[in-house]
């Protein structure tokens, strides 16, 4: 009971930041920074050198240097301000899946990204951080009440939610999920679909469970929105329908517009800041959790670009990870501010467009009939396994692909247990046997120069040629 009151109150309190609007916001970011600076310069080695020249009473954030991924994993046990933390323990305990879930050293949820800059990072955060992410998705970026009374009538009526994600690693968007508070089950009946096929079971779960919300990935909502067109799908009570983890195209919004007579709301993210946006429930770009978290839309020299114009990449300061401090954080993402604030009436930052992640669909053969496979599930197994850093998986025939996989830092890479790693995620996704891999080996697997980012899933050969039109849109959605 105790966590659901203490739930209750969070949620009521991040509703209540927005309602002086944004000056109350901007204190609190500049209250949360200095308090950030202030923890890391004591208790973390890696920012007491880092930081040694900043007050953290009086300073500007540009006189923080900005600081890489890289950097950061390279000195992780210096980074994070518990001592007990070890990368190696855990990479140990993500080494198995069925840990997701369990709290590391009893009060820790763990997770990693999938690497597409090069190398994977561990994040590590604490139950109330959690909380926090719950409360502000509760509150900010729903189409549900959020008055205080909205919020507590949740607790008679709770709202279902229906999730899809491929497989069930430790990616962070199943780790909010797995580590989300036992408290939210008073507020949301959730369905966990951790399979996109076979396509008429989740189908048939879908329609049975009648979700409100319906939260996947954009290739995922791609495919379902063509079965609802087709008459397959029917979800007479949805309400909202949330993107996550990749871009929308326009033609993909406007179809899946179609299919449901619903915006699309866009997340952007990332695994470490999770709370960085939340998106606009009226279908127009995201707003930055501006209280919790720092975007900075930078040029290539780290200078500020006008609202209006997009940058070379952003650099992110999350306020409430105090345990691994993410200060001026690069990341190669293309992001767009608006210059206005959005017609909704936020007061947050409005973002107008993200250019990330650039994986593709590709289609396959099993037995008479072609199959859409989502990247998700070719790159799950890989993302799961520490010793690959960048890499990129060809199609070269329609059952046969090339894998060129460069080894992450510190890492040597074995053609055999590739191959087993593979072979254990087919299987996972009922694919054993059926999709060929060659593997190379290489130092030399490079991102895109624009973005950063590296385009994971190619194809060389394209959609099949007798694939009608109305499924051809789907392989280039990205």
């Amino acid at each position: 009971m105790w966590e659901t009151v203490r739930l209750i109150g969070r949620g009521i309190c991040q509703k209540a930041a927005l309602w002086d609007g944004y000056r109350f916001v901007s204190w609190l970011q500049r209250r949360r920074l200095q308090r950030l600076v202030a923890y890391a310069k004591e208790h973390s080695p890696f920012y007491a050198r880092r930081l040694s020249h900043i007050d953290p009473e009086n300073f500007r954030l540009e006189e923080i240097p900005p600081v890489t991924k890289a950097e950061l994993m390279e000195n992780f046990e210096e980074v994070v301000t518990d001592p007990r933390l070890k990368l190696r323990d855990l990479e140990d305990f993500m080494s198995q899946p069925q840990r997701l879930g369990q709290w590391y050293l009893g009060q820790y949820a763990v997770s990693r990204t999938s690497g597409t800059q090069g190398m994977q990072a561990i994040i590590v955060q604490d139950k109330s951080m959690m909380e926090l992410l719950f409360a502000l998705q509760m509150t900010r970026g729903t189409v549900f009440p959020t008055t205080p009374w909205g919020i507590l009538t949740r607790l008679l009526w709770r709202a279902r939610l229906a999730v899809i994600t491929i497989g069930r690693g430790f990616y962070p968007s199943a780790a909010a999920l797995a580590y989300a508070p036992k408290a939210a089950r008073r507020f949301v009946k959730r369905l966990w679909l951790q399979h996109i096929e076979p396509l008429e079971q989740t189908v048939e779960q879908l329609q049975r469970f009648r979700p409100h919300v319906l939260l996947a990935y954009a290739n995922v909502l791609v495919l379902l929105a063509r079965e609802a067109l087709a008459g397959r799908l029917r979800l007479p009570g949805l309400r909202q329908i949330i993107n996550m983890s990749e871009p929308l195209s326009e033609g993909a919004c406007a179809l899946i517009r179609r299919a449901f007579g619903l915006p699309v709301t866009n997340n952007y993210a990332l695994g470490e800041c999770m709370a960085l946006t939340t998106g606009c429930p009226r279908g127009r770009g995201m707003h930055v959790q501006a209280d919790w978290a720092i975007l900075e839309v930078v040029d290539k020299n780290y200078h500020p670009v006008p609202p209006g114009q997009p940058g070379a990449k952003v650099l992110v300061t999350n306020l409430y990870n105090t345990v691994q401090p993410f200060i001026r954080y690069e990341v190669n993402d293309v992001v767009t501010m608006s210059p206005t604030p959005c017609p909704c009436g936020s007061p947050l930052p409005w973002v107008l467009q993200v250019e990330g992640r650039t994986d593709e669909i590709v289609w396959i053969r099993i037995g008479d009939r072609y199959r859409m496979l989502h990247p998700y599930v070719l790159v799950d197994c890989l993302d799961e396994y520490p010793a690959v850093g960048w890499y990129q998986i060809i199609q070269t025939q329609r059952n046969r692909f090339l894998l060129r996989v460069q080894p992450a830092p510190r890492h040597t890479l074995d053609v055999s247990e590739l191959q087993q790693v593979l072979q254990r995620g087919l299987k996972y996704h009922h694919l054993e046997g059926q999709l060929e891999f060659d593997i190379e080996i290489t130092d030399n697997v490079a991102p895109d120069p624009r973005s950063g980012k590296l385009r994971r899933i190619t194809s060389r050969i394209g959609p099949p040629e007798d694939l009608p039109p109305e499924d051809r849109i789907i392989s280039s959605v990205s």
